[in-house]
């Protein structure tokens, strides 16, 4: 017995060690940050962290220099700064806890910088920029490297993320700005640069602004904020929360509510980095029940539903908020579905479904009830073959979900079906409409039953009777892209940073100033040092009949006297009318690296078009001065965007012409002018630039 006893404990003593040395393998854990190819900022100190045992040494070993020692707390974190030289490599970097070392290789030491912001950051060198094939195909460039944050709540994308040499392959995944940024900065100065790329379609600038610095705007915006500061934004706590708001809007005003499948929120097929997300989610779209499945059967009766109004019919597409009369951030987000018939003479050739532009965001679309595609895309065609098996001659039933995040969403192009040897489109006046349901907050399904016509008249009463929960799987949402987008990255060591954001807070542009000055202030506070901070002026474009653009751009413009070390890359010549995703990408990179050049690494240039200083009023003329004229001023093409007003601010047309260093601006119209402006509307073409070839910003001296 004692015999078997010895061998019972040695088998266990053997097993313990192995199960032990398994662990051992886990201790060790450093952020997807810190991979093979990193860049890492020169002639400073910078950081390193993870996680191991508790109370365990953690050695860096640089290659270039002397190793570091740290002791992880009491729950295992550690931090730990080390001194790295000037620019060079590749070099090696040993980071060993007691009883593992991770090593990463090829690591350079340069420039790093994170972009961030919205869509036009997030647009891609693949996305329709100008000269594309071109860009893509030289994009070779080894010690130009970028690490990706990609669109995903779920923090689960980024654990497998690592930064990525410049090739062809590569490159068309990269933020187009932040490349052209990177390349000029590289061409200049001949060193390594590392982008932390970090962007979200359609977000505000709330949505990057930590919880903790949005209580000090609790004024500006009427969203609810976390209580405790402390607590993470997705937990049970405010589940259970959107769970009696549910239950609140379900009792009191017959509303249900349904949520999204995960991920809610990816962009263009074309555009997004983590598409493998959709084909893995895609199926959930399908199936997901909003009580509305009757509605793609043939047989259905739409009787009470409306048809498009006939002043649609010689229309080349069908936008949502049109037919909402211009609600486009309310109504016409949410879910439609549209419905029509087709008739079919002919079984013996295939058919299929057709739009060259596609639908806006989301649709599932079914033929006789049956379904024939399902795409998330905002502007990618759709062309869904029709199995034969579903066709019948006389007609047949087109039913269509169209599920659309925000915006004026609907049909981007004609509707087509067409065979093998003729194509008919579809009027939109045949198509009969049911909007079905709303969506709050990004994420949250109110299905309602609200005919018509009370949805238009009555709909701002509808909307205030709404019960609202917190956003928790929405990147529109308070606080969510920092916590989800940004915070993975931080402390990492970066020089400095650009930004290109705004077009979502066109309307709530009063407030913009200091919610962006103070996100500014946010990250550097958290970062712990003042870094340069460099931001783009969205660019002149049609965003709508109640959206007032040029005041976003002001508010912009005046963030450079409110909040020291930045820059503003100004836009006001690149802009295009009916697209507020400008495919000109090479000048916003060059322009924001024209700052950096100017103000961190000392180039002898002019970074920036003229800024607005200050004016003087004559009896019939007004004279304008103003930063940053370079070489000197000058007009280009037609200068009508000038205004002047006398003492009742109505302002008239002007004419411009530059004496000296000056402008000198007048109007017939006004005797005695006090005010001047430039630019003053939504969509404008620049006319004012310096000799170097910079334009100036849109400005309002009453402002």
């Amino acid at each position: 017995m004692l015999k078997k006893s010895l061998i019972r404990i040695k088998i266990l003593i053997v097993f313990s060690i192995v199960i032990s040395c398994e662990n051992q393998k886990q201790n060790l854990k450093l952020p997807s940050i810190f991979s093979d190819n990193m860049v890492l900022q020169q002639k400073t100190n910078v950081s390193f962290w993870g996680f191991s045992n508790s109370k365990e040494t953690i050695t860096i070993n640089p290659s270039w220099g002397k190793s570091k020692c740290v002791i992880s707390n009491n729950e295992g974190e550690w931090e730990l700064k080390i001194k790295t030289p000037e620019a060079g490599g590749p070099y090696k970097i040993e980071v060993k806890s007691e009883n593992q070392t991770v090593t990463y290789n090829d690591v350079l030491i340069g420039e790093v910088w994170i972009a961030s912001g919205q869509s036009n950051m997030g647009m891609r060198l693949s996305d329709g920029i100008e000269n594309q094939d071109e860009e893509i195909k030289n994009a070779n460039y080894n010690d130009i490297r970028f690490f990706s944050v990609l669109e995903d709540l779920t923090g689960n994308s980024i654990k497998n993320q690592n930064w990525l040499k410049t090739t062809p392959e590569n490159a068309e995944k990269y933020s187009a700005a932040a490349y052209f940024f990177a390349r000029k900065l590289h061409n200049e100065l001949d060193v390594p640069i590392g982008i932390i790329s970090s962007s979200w379609g359609g977000t505000k600038v709330e949505s990057w602004i930590s919880n903790k610095k949005l209580k000090q705007f609790k004024d500006l915006i009427n969203k609810n904020l976390p209580k405790n500061t402390e607590q993470k934004l997705i937990d049970i706590e405010r589940v259970r929360y959107n769970d009696s708001i549910a239950n609140l809007n379900k009792s009191k005003l017959g509303i249900s509510t349904f949520n999204l499948p995960e991920p809610y929120f990816l962009w263009n097929e074309n555009m997004v980095w983590n598409i493998d997300l959709w084909e893995k989610y895609s199926y959930d779209w399908t199936e997901l029940d909003l009580n509305d499945f009757e509605f793609k059967n043939s047989h259905y009766d739409d009787s009470l539903w409306d048809f498009v109004p006939k002043s649609f019919n010689k229309s080349n597409s069908l936008k949502l908020n049109n037919i909402f009369q211009a609600k486009e951030n309310t109504i016409s987000s949410g879910i439609i579905w549209f419905r029509t018939k087709v008739l079919v003479d002919n079984l013996n050739t295939d058919y299929s479904f057709y739009l060259e532009k596609g639908i806006d965001h989301i649709d599932q679309t079914f033929f006789n009830g049956q379904l024939i595609g399902n795409t998330f895309s905002i502007d990618g065609k759709r062309n869904y073959t029709i199995p034969k098996n579903l066709l019948k001659i006389g007609e047949n039933s087109i039913a269509i979900r169209i599920t659309n995040l925000g915006g004026d969403g609907g049909f981007n192009s004609p509707v087509i079906i067409k065979n093998n040897s003729s194509s008919d489109t579809i009027s939109f006046e045949n198509f009969k409409f049911k909007h079905h349901a709303f969506i709050t907050n990004g994420s949250s399904v109110l299905v309602h039953n609200y005919p018509f016509n009370e949805l238009v008249q009555d709909y701002d009463i509808i909307e205030k009777k709404l019960y609202r929960g917190y956003v928790i799987n929405s990147p529109y949402g308070n606080s969510i892209s920092f916590e989800k987008m940004l915070r993975p990255v931080i402390p990492y060591t970066i020089k400095g940073a650009i930004w290109y954001q705004g077009e979502s807070n066109v309307e709530n542009y009063n407030e913009y100033q200091e919610l962006f000055s103070g996100m500014i202030e946010d990250w550097r506070e958290i970062w712990g040092y003042n870094f340069p901070f460099y931001y783009t002026q969205i660019a002149p474009a049609i965003y709508g009949e109640n959206h007032l653009s040029h005041h976003l751009r002001d508010s912009q413009r005046k963030t450079l006297e409110f909040t020291s070390n930045t820059g503003m890359a100004i836009l006001m010549d690149i802009g295009e009318k009916d697209n507020v995703h400008a495919k000109n990408k090479q000048d916003v990179g060059k322009r924001l690296a024209l700052l950096a050049l100017k103000n961190d690494y000392n180039f002898d240039i002019v970074p920036s078009g003229p800024l607005y200083k200050s004016h003087v009023n004559y009896n019939n003329y007004i004279v304008i001065d103003f930063d940053y004229k370079g070489s000197g001023l000058c007009l280009k093409g037609d200068s009508k965007d000038f205004e002047i007003a006398g003492i009742d601010e109505v302002f008239y047309n002007a004419s411009a012409k530059i004496i000296g260093d000056k402008l000198i601006v007048s109007s017939k119209c006004v005797i005695n002018p006090k005010h001047v402006r430039y630019g003053w509307k939504n969509w404008v073409v620049g006319s004012l630039f310096n000799k170097e070839g910079l334009p100036a910003s849109s400005f309002n001296s009453l402002n």
